[in-house]
């Protein structure tokens, strides 16, 4: 792993255990094994780290997702491993002070967390109602599924929704992925 794959390995475990906003610069440089000068090579700031690492686990889930897709299992089975993914390493966005951090100090980087999962939405959605052997879905323009389906998804995964009704990430992604699949059935 190269300097600027720890530094980011370090950043989403100090977010993990601490947050996005009480991790410093001095605990990311010990946590990656690097001096503080070193990570300023690679990065001029703190939020630019995050940026970053958001972008790298990004990049990652679209691939894990693809290959998810390519599968053609049915949407459960699909879901499930997205969620596995999600889950195994995304813990550093859903834990209940990372959401907080990016709802309170960096909402532009929950914006682009945002337009990414819905963009991966979208392709997951098209899959699942060609799957779909529900009449009402075959009847109902795709578009009008897509668009409900979204709008849930901004509704309720969202740090605002979560942290304002004392839930986690996992339990909301995973009743709201219940009912949704439900609903594809």
């Amino acid at each position: 792993m190269g300097i600027r794959e720890r530094i980011l390995a370090a950043c989403r475990e100090l977010a993990r255990v601490k947050g996005f906003y009480n991790m410093s610069m001095d605990e990311l440089a010990r946590q990656a094994g690097v001096s503080k000068r070193t990570v300023y090579r690679y990065f001029r700031s703190k939020e630019e780290v995050i940026e970053a690492s958001l972008d790298d686990f990004m990049a990652q889930m679209a691939l894990e997702v693809e290959k998810i897709l390519k599968q053609e299992e049915p949407a459960p089975e699909m879901i499930a491993a997205v969620m596995k993914q999600l889950f195994t390493h995304g813990q550093f966005i859903t834990n209940p002070v990372g959401l907080n951090d990016l709802r309170v100090h960096y909402p532009q980087l929950w914006a682009k967390i945002d337009a990414f999962r819905l963009e991966k939405a979208r392709g997951t959605i098209s899959v699942f109602i060609q799957q779909s052997k529900n009449q009402v879905l075959q009847e109902t323009d795709p578009r009008i599924i897509t668009a409900i389906t979204l709008a849930s998804i901004q509704a309720v995964i969202n740090p605002d929704f979560i942290i304002e009704n004392g839930l986690t990430f996992e339990s909301t992604i995973t009743q709201l992925s219940k009912f949704l699949m439900a609903s594809f059935s």
